[in-house]
């Protein structure tokens, strides 16, 4: 951890996330025309949920290896490329974006071949509509944030069972109803 504070810390809802999507949303369908969809995901884009301060961003587009090619009009809006970062996943690219030294932004770029996305519109719209589950994701993610303010990775890896178990629940709801939620 640094002198000037943790680098993991869940804070309760803010409605101005939503707003903060927004705006970047713009920026990025300028910068990327040919993308197939820019999206609201993560626990930012659940309303009332306690969150890492991150607004998570999911960009498909037709393909990854045009985003690698070229990834200067992402950076050209601040965006930092860690390449590799998912290196398991040749469909998904990974950015980064800090404001006066905080991390503001994480932007996920994935190959419309890719699930993930999928997955993760289903997990987000599972947490807005049940209330049980969005309380039981909030106490694991304060709970590790609590374990690990100095470490987005341990803080990950501590609420990773949780979330896969609510991804389980949320995936075998929309299996069973044939709807999202």
């Amino acid at each position: 951890m640094d002198h000037a504070g943790p680098v993991v810390e869940v804070v309760a809802y803010d409605p101005a996330w939503p707003g903060l999507f927004e705006a970047e949303r713009r920026i990025l369908i300028e910068a990327l025309p040919y993308a197939v969809s820019v999206e609201h995901l993560g626990s930012t884009s659940v309303p009332g949920l306690a969150a890492k301060p991150t607004i998570d961003i999911v960009v498909v587009v037709p393909r990854i290896a045009d985003l690698t090619a070229d990834t200067t009009p992402v950076e050209r809006l601040g965006y930092e490329f860690r390449r590799a970062v998912f290196a398991d996943d040749p469909d998904h690219e990974f950015f980064v974006k800090d404001t006066a030294g905080k991390r503001t932004h994480h932007l996920h770029v994935f190959d419309a071949a890719s699930r993930l996305p999928q997955a993760n519109r289903v997990f987000r719209d599972y947490l807005a509509t049940h209330l049980d589950a969005a309380r039981r994701y909030a106490a694991a993610k304060r709970q590790a944030a609590a374990a690990h303010p100095g470490s987005r990775a341990r803080y990950g890896n501590a609420k990773e069972p949780v979330m896969r178990e609510l991804l389980a629940e949320a995936t075998g709801r929309a299996s069973a109803t044939g709807r999202l939620t």
